[in-house]
This record gives C-alpha cells, sequence and structure tokens, in this order.
C-alpha cells in the first residue's frame, strides 16, 4: 500500500518583494519603433503619461539553465512618465511557461499571457515570434551584421498594475495598485540586428493597434539583470483604469 500524501497544503510561498535579485545572465533581442503618437498616449493607464516621443520597445529574453532552456518572455513596453521618471510602461507579457502565468500576475501585476514563443539564433540569422490563438501577432526576422560596443550598466523602471476585479462585475474589489519593476542591466555583449518586424491583427492581444511609424534599432545581447519590485503610494483613477482591464483577459 502507497503511503498517504496530500500536496493540497503545502507551507507558504516567500516572494521577492523589496529584495534585490540577481538574475543569471540570458540571451535578449531588443527591437525598438516610434509609434502613433495619440494612440500609444491613451494606451498608458493612469497616473502614466506620454513621454515627448511615443517608444514602442518589444523584448524577447531566451531564459536558460545549465544549457537547458527554461522558457521564452518577450514584452511590448511604452516609454511612459510617471511624474518626472521615465519608465516603460508594459502592455502585454507573453510567455510559454504556463507556471509562471498566475504567481506572476496575482503577486506583481505582470501582464502575462500564455502563448507559443520562439527566439532563436542559427549562426548570424535571428527569428522571433509570439503566437497566440493560433496567430504570430508578433515576428521578428534578420541577421546579426556588426559587434557593437557593450553599453555600461543602466537602469530600468517598468510599471505594472495589480487588482482584483469586483464580484458585482464592477469595478475593483481590491486595487488598483501600481507596482514599479527596477532593473539594474548588466549587458556583457552587445550586436546589431537587420532585421524587421513585423504585428499582426489579434483582438485580445492587439498589438497591431500600435503601428510601426519608424523603426530605430534592433540588438542581440546577453544580458545579467539586478532587479526588486516597489508597490507604488499613489492612488489610481480606478474609473479611468477600469477600461484598461478587459483586455487583459483575453
Amino acid at each position: 500500500m502507497s503511503e498517504k500524501q496530500n500536496r493540497w497544503v503545502q507551507e507558504p510561498r516567500h516572494g521577492e518583494g523589496t529584495t534585490v535579485v540577481e538574475y543569471p545572465p540570458n540571451l535578449r533581442l531588443e527591437l525598438t519603433y516610434l509609434t502613433d503618437p495619440e494612440i500609444h498616449a491613451a494606451v498608458l493607464p493612469p497616473p502614466l503619461t506620454a513621454p515627448p516621443e511615443p517608444r514602442v520597445r518589444v523584448h524577447f529574453t531566451r531564459i536558460e539553465f545549465n544549457g537547458h532552456l527554461h522558457e521564452i518572455v518577450g514584452s511590448v513596453n511604452l516609454d511612459a512618465m510617471y511624474g518626472d521618471q521615465l519608465g516603460q510602461f508594459c502592455a502585454v507579457m507573453p510567455i510559454d511557461l504556463e507556471t509562471a502565468v498566475t504567481p506572476s500576475r496575482e503577486t506583481y501585476g505582470e501582464p502575462k499571457k500564455l502563448a507559443k514563443m520562439e527566439c532563436e539564433r542559427d549562426g548570424d540569422h535571428v527569428r522571433a515570434s509570439v503566437t497566440r490563438q493560433g496567430v504570430t501577432i508578433i515576428e521578428i526576422v534578420g541577421d546579426v551584421t556588426e559587434k557593437l560596443a557593450i553599453p555600461e550598466p543602466y537602469e530600468v523602471v517598468q510599471f505594472w498594475y495589480k487588482f482584483l476585479p469586483a464580484v458585482s462585475g464592477e469595478g475593483f474589489d481590491a486595487g488598483p495598485f501600481l507596482i514599479t519593476l527596477h532593473q539594474t542591466v548588466k549587458p556583457r555583449s552587445c550586436e546589431k540586428v537587420d532585421g524587421k518586424l513585423v504585428l499582426r491583427d489579434l483582438p485580445g492581444t492587439p498589438v497591431a493597434d500600435l503601428p510601426v511609424l519608424q523603426q530605430e534599432s534592433a540588438r542581440l545581447m546577453m544580458i545579467q539583470t539586478d532587479y526588486y519590485h516597489v508597490l507604488e503610494d499613489v492612488e489610481i483613477d480606478a474609473k479611468e483604469y477600469a477600461k484598461h482591464v478587459t483586455v487583459q483577459y483575453r
């Protein structure tokens, strides 16, 4: 007779909170472009405001441990102002690791959505894509053309939102709360990519609503990051923020 077991009850998980976490080096593909300024500004939830330039940053990160692929995660980030601080509002964070979606959304407000992900380098050829509901909504194809000077470590702030929709069907039972992710990015290599970004339409993940008006740059880097989270002490207009919620559940 096998021993009894009960895995429904376990010790509480411990989050990272404000503790600085050192994340191991991983491959990242970054592409930046300018989009329609009116749409860019409208996508930003309160209290964020539009910066002078409507810049969008598309990232793919290939995360490996001990030489084995663990996950591929992407993000679509819009430059945004929080007061006088320039950062990046993360509109969506597609990922192919199912067990990472719920904890990240519920704990930190990361807008993760499960997707089929690709981020590969074959010689100098690079390809990355996001596919959801049978549609490849983000695709980057290109080639590494030259080595670039390795940037000095730099700071990045991302803006995420955490909330609990109301049982009544209107508004929130808790939140919304603004979470800031503070990253120190430490590049170890940097290469220029000559490539093209294609965005395709999917109503539930409408990246195509942020059209590419001017592609600026693309680079492939090996990076190591340190990061921590902060729950900001700010009151958010719940009625206005509610307009930004529906798309997160599609």
